[in-house]
């Protein structure tokens, strides 16, 4: 099992639940991810866009259980 746990830009963690394989797991982030990263109207590249994504990048994990 693997927990998805992904930062919701307010210094706190969200559950985005559990799965089964590692590769659904790493959907559901990438998807959390996308979706985040979609709040900022920053062009990819900038260095506003990538301060962001390092910041959810950081805060955010997937855990075995």
């Amino acid at each position: 099992m693997y927990i998805v746990n992904v930062y919701n830009g307010m210094y706190q963690l969200e559950c985005n639940g559990c799965f089964e394989t590692f590769d659904e797991a790493m959907n559901e982030f990438q998807k959390a991810e996308l979706e985040y990263m979609q709040n900022f109207e920053y062009e990819i590249g900038t260095t506003e866009y990538n301060q962001e994504l390092e910041s959810f990048m950081f805060h955010s994990r997937i855990d075995k259980c």
